[in-house]
């Protein structure tokens, strides 16, 4: 009879961190040029309540890249010096209103270029039959804080109209719920 080779087997097993490791970084990097940046558009800010509300539809439109959001808030660093804003009141100074467009701040003076730019970027070919003029594909979302004098998201209306952003649209939050 055959003797069977008996094989021997190394029970040292370790495993390889390395590769691990290198998994790890990658996921890590995965998940962070995958997640959602567009919450950087939005500031903190208290909406004013509306009656009736259209929610908007969750689905990403074809034109999305055209769409920008306006806010209309309270300068931080006014806030330690309005005593009106500090005790949750509503303050009237018009100087201790910002417009801020993706992180950017502007004033009054300062928005009406900002708004042409993004209105030249996304300039439609053909020129309007009934405005006479070419319009411009960008979509604005005016998000005005809930103690905003409403003049300034008027100013922002008349801008967008001169420069030829004529889908204009302006944000407000649900009403809560009514008890009882």
């Amino acid at each position: 009879m055959a003797r069977k080779k008996q094989i021997a087997v190394k029970e040292d097993v370790s495993a390889n961190l390395i590769a691990m490791i290198d998994i790890m970084f990658l996921l890590l990097l995965f998940f962070m040029l995958g997640a959602d940046m567009t919450q950087r558009e939005l500031a903190e800010l208290v909406l004013p309540n509306a009656d009736q509300v259209e929610q908007e539809k969750k689905e990403k439109a074809e034109n999305d890249e055209f769409r920008s959001t306006v806010n209309v808030c309270h300068k931080p660093e006014s806030a330690g010096r309005c005593v009106v804003n500090a005790k949750g009141g509503v303050c009237r100074e018009m100087e201790h209103w910002i417009y801020e467009i993706r992180s950017n701040e502007y004033t009054m003076l300062t928005i009406e270029d900002e708004i042409k730019q993004l209105a030249a970027g996304a300039m439609d070919a053909d020129i309007n039959p009934i405005a006479q003029k070419r319009m411009s594909k960008r979509k604005i979302s005016i998000r005005g804080d809930k103690f905003a004098p409403y003049g300034h998201v008027q100013h922002l209306i008349t801008l967008c109209g001169q420069a030829g952003i004529f889908m204009i649209e302006v944000a407000a939050a649900k009403p809560p719920a009514e008890k009882g």
